[in-house]
């Protein structure tokens, strides 16, 4: 290959390219012609019955599976939920769970509820000294069992 460096000032300068006469005084009246008196407006879609058919059908079949899956919402239980519930039934409820006071002072939630002084205090309120002395008796190891 021949490694021969190209000069700017080698080069001739003449415009390769030549204008017809008088044409750029024609151009606009050129591009005029092409362009139509009014312009075509074309549907961006063309509409049909299937078409329309289809987007009903599309319609229902997301209402459907809408329907199916949104879960129900359960309203509100009030204030108090169990108030209208009397406490032989809840007695007997723990009677057939086979679940005893004891069993239920064990769950961390109800341990929480009696941290407050009060609320043992309030629970103890209600009931009557001789329970209280013969579940304190009942409860107490006696020395020589131990």
């Amino acid at each position: 290959m021949d490694k021969k460096r190209i000069r700017l000032d080698d080069l001739k300068r003449e415009t390769p390219f030549t204008v017809p006469e008088g044409y750029f005084d024609k151009l606009p009246q050129m591009i005029q012609a092409r362009i139509p008196a009014e312009p075509v407006r074309r549907p961006l879609v063309s509409w049909s019955w299937q078409r329309s058919v289809g987007l009903v059908a599309a319609s229902a079949l997301i209402l459907v599976l809408v329907w199916v899956t949104v879960p129900e919402r359960q309203g509100s239980l009030g204030q108090e939920p169990l108030s209208g519930i009397s406490n032989a039934s809840i007695i007997s409820y723990l009677e057939d769970q086979d679940l005893s006071y004891y069993d239920l002072s064990e769950h961390k939630v109800v341990q929480k509820a009696f941290d407050a002084d009060s609320t043992v205090l309030n629970y103890l309120d209600g009931l009557d000294d001789d329970i209280l002395r013969q579940q304190l008796e009942e409860s107490m190891i006696a020395p020589d069992k131990i």
